[in-house]
């Protein structure tokens, strides 16, 4: 029974670092004015899947830096953001593989994160900044590819 309340109590600050990242990250779920119930239950669902897939990658990147990052980003995604950080200052030596903590600094990076040696790691407002532009990149790097 102390391991369940121990294990319950190490796990509450997460619980509410995703209140507060659907609340103030980037969704601002409390300031949504929809005419009905409904859409504002679409738009929680919506908004609580965006909010805890970027605090775990945000965390994961931490925890497992040099993992790699195709448990958090698609394919596309992940195409996308290594073509974008190699038009800036390289982010890996050639031939060594991309990490998660690459893609999300790249990703970071479509907010205006910086990444230098005092900046810390991106926080959750700052990747939510960047996903948002990441599906109309993605969206623009396959109409580019597939002009019909």
């Amino acid at each position: 029974m102390p391991e369940r309340i121990v294990t319950w109590y190490r796990d509450r600050w997460r619980i509410e670092r995703w209140h507060l990242t659907l609340k103030t990250g980037g969704s601002h779920v409390e300031d949504l004015q929809l005419k009905s119930l409904e859409q504002l239950e679409r738009a929680i669902t919506l908004y609580s899947i965006v909010s805890w897939r970027l605090l775990w990658m945000t965390y994961q990147s931490r925890i497992d830096p040099g993992q790699s990052p195709t448990g958090a980003f698609s394919p596309a995604e992940i195409s996308v953001l290594e073509r974008l950080a190699t038009t800036q200052k390289p982010v890996r030596p050639i031939g060594q593989p991309w990490t998660l903590r690459d893609a999300v600094r790249a990703m970071a990076k479509l907010s205006g994160f910086l990444g230098r040696k005092s900046d810390g790691e991106p926080g959750v407002k700052t990747l939510w900044r960047g996903y948002r532009q990441l599906p109309w990149l993605c969206w623009w790097d396959q109409v580019s590819q597939n002009p019909s």
